[in-house]
């Protein structure tokens, strides 16, 4: 709870006591005296956080200056002025007092501008924590997306991989198998032919030693012997 909310709850007792009781300046202000009625939730604020007046947040909340002119603002630049700026606190508030009172102008007018511009902010602070969870709920949801996006990619992109592998693999196991039953058959062929070429060269041809070379395999970092 603010500190405005809180004096609003509590009531307000005026801190000076020179200033002469009439029906715009009383010593006390009671609560009901200052009650606002609570504005409606804000859930989206047009007005960028990093705002740099408070401004368009009290224009955003429909806050208009007060018809008498004196708002909190104005008492504000009263407050601050050169001329009691340089004074206790209790004398200030004297002054401005006598300002108002002379502007028939009731207090409890300026304390409610204030307690209205403490429900805008309040409501303002709440819309960009709301703004700030939506951004987070959407950003989760597409980091997430995004990440099954590569988990699927990969999840394919590896399945290919072990499907060139595995390819491969059969490729040379049917390699192993033809140079197998070539070099029978060819062994065959020789034998026929052998019984026509007592004592001369046959004219077929074996593989010696086995099956001929296979094709190199490629080296892990995927490059093929020359």
């Amino acid at each position: 709870m603010s500190r405005i909310k809180d004096f609003v709850n509590r009531g307000v007792r005026l801190i000076v006591t020179d200033v002469p009781e009439s029906a715009s300046t009383p010593s006390e202000i009671p609560p009901e005296a200052l009650a606002e009625p609570e504005p409606k939730p804000l859930e989206r604020s047009e007005v960028a956080a990093d705002v740099d007046s408070f401004s368009p947040v009290y224009e955003e909340a429909g806050i208009a200056p007060a018809g008498h002119g004196y708002g909190v603002d104005k008492v504000s630049e009263m407050l601050t002025s050169k001329h009691i700026s340089h004074l206790a606190r209790e004398v200030k508030a004297t002054a401005v007092l006598a300002a108002l009172e002379a502007a028939h102008v009731p207090l409890k007018d300026v304390v409610r501008d204030a307690v209205r511009r403490d429900h805008a902010l309040d409501a303002f602070e709440q819309a960009k924590a709301n703004e700030l969870e939506e951004l987070r709920l959407r950003t989760d949801a597409r980091i997430q997306a995004i990440k099954d996006e590569i988990d699927a990619f990969l999840k394919e992109r590896n399945s290919e991989l072990e499907s060139l592998k595995q390819a491969e693999a059969e490729a040379r196991e049917a390699f192993a198998r033809l140079q197998t039953r070539k070099r029978r058959e060819e062994e065959r062929l020789f034998d026929v032919v052998s019984h026509f070429f007592a004592g001369m060269e046959n004219p077929i041809t074996t593989t010696p030693g086995g099956a001929a070379s296979a094709p190199p395999k490629p080296d892990p970092a995927g490059k093929r012997a020359d």
